[in-house]
């Protein structure tokens, strides 16, 4: 048996203190959260003199954090699921076809990557189309935005699945949705968690989006109210601390039970195709 290649021991220590850099804001919210509030204010990592878990009783009961949260899962599930859908029926297609429309395709929905949101212009057509400050509006835009990065990857992934597969399925009947559905979609499990962790958090955590496209503040995803919220009590910053802590658990689990497959959808197809 060949044996394990040992960690070079300065590697090592560098990657640890570059995690201890990401890790000390977060742990300085997560003490913070729970400190008094003339103790939250010194911004420090020292333990707090008491445990007030208060302090997010407090926020969820004055800061319409449930309404955000609604608000953000009724946009965040179905952008998400149909900018995945989509992308992945469209990265299939264009990877699996060799003529001159697949590439020009590919092409159209790669430039999406360099092209930043018109603000005026999307105010005029949802605007026109009568749909403006809706929930549909929203998730419509999302879908658009993340289909780009999302055909790119699938299209990266399909490419390194032979081609056998699919004459194998077509021989025993399959038409070209049981094809997709059946039996490429297990084989693309990968990065199809890759696509659904990276745009669940994109838009969860879209500020720009919902502030502009959605009419009424009843309607505001979690950021907004985290940003209402701190303009009410930008001087208490326990309450602060809490109410990011609770922003960003929901995204923090999802990455934390499915992060082992980002690495494996990101980098799937780099050497072939």
């Amino acid at each position: 048996m060949e044996e394990k290649k040992r960690a070079n021991p300065l590697c090592v220590i560098i990657l640890v203190l570059l995690a201890l850099i990401y890790f000390v804001p977060v742990l300085m919210m997560l003490l913070g959260s729970v400190k008094p509030q003339y103790q939250a204010a010194r911004f420090d990592l020292s333990w707090p003199d008491e445990f007030l878990f208060t302090n997010y009783a407090e926020v969820i009961q004055t800061g319409k954090i449930w309404n955000g949260y609604k608000n953000s899962v009724l946009i965040t599930v179905p952008a998400t699921f149909c900018a995945v859908l989509f992308g992945a029926m469209a990265g299939t297609c264009i990877s699996r076809r060799n003529d001159g429309v697949a590439k020009k395709g590919y092409y159209y929905f790669i430039f999406g990557l360099t092209i930043t949101l018109q603000i005026a212009s999307t105010f005029s057509l949802l605007k026109f189309l009568n749909i403006y400050g809706s929930y549909f509006a929203v998730i419509c835009l999302f879908i658009a935005i993340r289909l780009p990065f999302t055909i790119m990857t699938f299209c990266s992934f399909v490419k390194g699945v032979p081609r056998e597969i699919d004459e194998a399925a077509i021989i025993d009947g399959c038409n070209p949705l049981q094809l997709f559905f059946r039996v490429l979609m297990p084989i693309l499990k990968s990065v199809t968690l890759t696509n659904i962790i990276i745009s669940a958090i994109d838009i969860w955590n879209n500020f720009m989006i919902p502030l502009f496209f959605l009419g009424s503040s009843q309607k505001w995803t979690i950021p907004l109210a985290v940003y209402n919220f701190f303009g009410r009590y930008s001087r208490e910053w326990q309450h602060v601390f809490a109410v990011l802590t609770l922003t960003i658990m929901p995204m923090l689990i999802l990455f934390a039970v499915l992060q082992k497959y980002i690495i494996g959808g990101m980098t799937s197809g780099a050497v072939k195709g």
